[in-house]
């Protein structure tokens, strides 16, 4: 039984791939959350010695800027044009923000960063030849890709942060609304018609309202 017991770590830290050492800690994030990514628990969990994973990743920095990635070539997957350029940016917006969001954890940590790899290019490169195709100028296009890409970011901030907070975001929601309906009528007559109405908005619906806004003002933009 001792020589199972050692010769399994074994086995499996030869198998030890970029992708496999990715794939370990999107799980380990998701379970036990961002601060839980360090090469021992790691290595822990692939039966690894941590000093295996450097022979992938020099350091977390690095290994982060491969997690953010490969949320990037997620939102990516099976992604096809849109029949408009208008189409091809809310889609890619979209599933660029759905895919940090499924790893939350993650995306707090590495959501923000230039990863320089692969995916990002190829995220950042369909874009830009989406708006040049559209007929905006190249500067124009830079500006306008780094206007989607920040909004899809802040969001996504926005939205891994109440998904953290979980139950507390909805009683945060109710005490909200119960504030606003006490308010003085005749000081905040606004505010306080409005309260019953408010969170009945939910957050999905208020970033794809955000987002056409934000389209709406692109398009008003186009060379006539």
């Amino acid at each position: 039984m001792a020589g199972t017991g050692t010769s399994a770590p074994r086995q499996r830290a030869k198998g030890l791939s970029r992708e496999v050492i990715v794939d370990a800690c999107l799980q380990l994030a998701d379970e036990a959350g961002g601060s839980a990514l360090t090469f021992r628990r790691i290595g822990q969990l692939l039966g690894a010695d941590p000093t295996a994973l450097y022979r992938h990743f020099k350091d977390k920095d690095e290994l982060l800027l491969a997690l953010a990635d490969r949320l990037i070539g997620d939102a990516l997957r099976d992604f096809e044009p849109g029949p408009s350029w208008r189409d091809t940016i809310k889609d890619l917006v979209v599933r660029g923000r759905r895919a940090y969001l499924a790893h939350p954890q993650v995306a707090a940590l590495a959501a923000v960063r230039v990863t320089r790899q692969e995916s990002e290019m190829q995220f950042i490169e369909t874009m830009l030849s989406t708006l040049r195709q559209a007929g905006f100028g190249r500067d124009d296009a830079v500006r306008i890709y780094r206007a989607c890409a920040d909004f899809m970011l802040a969001w996504t901030g926005f939205g891994a942060a109440l998904k953290s907070l979980g139950e507390k975001s909805e009683a945060d929601n109710r005490a909200w609304a119960e504030a606003y309906a006490q308010a003085p009528a005749d000081r905040f007559p606004n505010a306080a018609a409005s309260a019953a109405a408010m969170p009945g908005i939910s957050d999905e619906e208020n970033f794809a309202f955000a987002l056409d806004l934000l389209l709406d003002g692109i398009e008003a933009r186009l060379p006539g």
